[in-house]
């Protein structure tokens, strides 16, 4: 059953604090996260036990949940020491966040968000775009692309020409037939309807 992005979603804690480098720590976390298969939206603890990271540690685990359709709700310290804050918890990323990328999204890189991007450039075959929010490609989109990450199914996808590998838009999933090749000629918007990803002229 999809979830919508207006329910209570379940939250879950995973503990890494028995990862000494970061490194591991990260990999740790995604192994996990593909073993359990939470439900998009599920919000997640991260134990840390007494450890701090630093702003780009805390960036990247997110990305890591992000990835997975989770969201990263709070930092813990499992091994409850009352004499001990919480690390980096008031320098959270705020949901609503807007991320603006003036290049190209090369082969192999992904990009992720847990709100909106926005990109002036192109996302070539082989990149990934992945957005707690709408995407917005004011370029050519030939990779893949996952809107409401997090389990909005009123995010949307649009390009100036859309000709992705994959779209994503919440649960839902739209790609075009094996070796057909998608010419878009005008800028376009994937949004659900009817419980299914359409694909409409951008009226501008």
């Amino acid at each position: 059953m999809l979830t919508a992005a207006n329910e209570v979603r379940v939250q879950e804690t995973i503990d890494l604090s028995p990862y000494q480098r970061f490194k591991d720590m990260k990999q740790g976390l995604d192994q996990q996260l593909s073993l359990l298969k939470y439900p998009q939206g599920t919000q997640i603890c991260l134990g840390i036990g007494q450890r701090r990271l630093t702003n780009r540690e805390l960036k990247e685990l997110e990305l890591v949940l992000l990835s997975h359709g989770v969201y990263l709700l709070d930092i813990v310290d499992v091994e409850e020491d009352p004499g001990r804050d919480r690390p980096l918890i008031d320098n959270m990323p705020h949901y609503q966040e807007t991320v603006l990328l003036c290049k190209n999204v090369r082969s192999g890189q992904k990009l992720a968000c847990r709100g909106n991007i926005v990109i002036l450039g192109d996302v070539n075959p082989g990149a990934e775009v992945v957005a707690g929010g709408n995407i917005v490609v004011m370029g050519c989109l030939r990779g893949m692309a996952h809107a409401g990450a997090l389990g909005d199914q009123n995010a949307v996808i649009s390009a100036y020409r859309l000709s992705p590998t994959q779209l994503r838009i919440a649960d839902h999933i739209t790609r075009p037939p094996d070796n057909e090749v998608v010419t878009a000629k005008n800028p376009e918007l994937a949004r659900i309807r009817e419980d299914k990803v359409v694909i409409e002229k951008l009226k501008i």
